[in-house]
């Protein structure tokens, strides 16, 4: 195995860990796989750093029932990786349930604690 496909392994388990803890409202998992260094742009534009992020996930702000990957194409740089993909996501926004298919660049640094997400970038795709 070259050494960029295990670096791609571990960050598709890392991005699986980051998806698991979502669905599971483990949020206490989740903070552990994203940077302090957090930028975090929905498909509706809000912005958020981690803090806000994770206040609002304990909130029950967000309430995740499904994230289905549709594509991804890794690009790895080190201790930096970048992530272009598609996703079809179900969640609840202050109550409203909304099905929203997006494409995002997601940015990965390898961190002493191990791969961490410290963006995410969405935008809606046409239906």
């Amino acid at each position: 195995m070259s050494t960029n496909q295990a670096v791609i392994e571990a960050l598709e388990a890392a991005e699986a860990a980051r998806c698991d803890a979502l669905l599971k409202q483990q949020i206490d998992a989740l903070e552990g796989l994203i940077g302090d260094d957090l930028h975090y742009v929905h498909s509706s534009a809000t912005a958020e750093d981690k803090a806000l992020y994770l206040a609002r996930l304990r909130d029950k702000y967000y309430i995740y029932h499904g994230l289905q990957s549709l594509a991804r194409d890794w690009r790895v740089f080190n201790d930096l990786a970048l992530c272009n993909g598609d996703i079809a996501i179900e969640v609840e926004v202050k109550g409203a349930r909304k099905h929203i298919k997006s494409r995002y660049l997601q940015v990965w640094a390898k961190r002493a604690a191990g791969w961490q997400m410290i963006s995410w970038h969405s935008t809606p795709m046409p239906a």
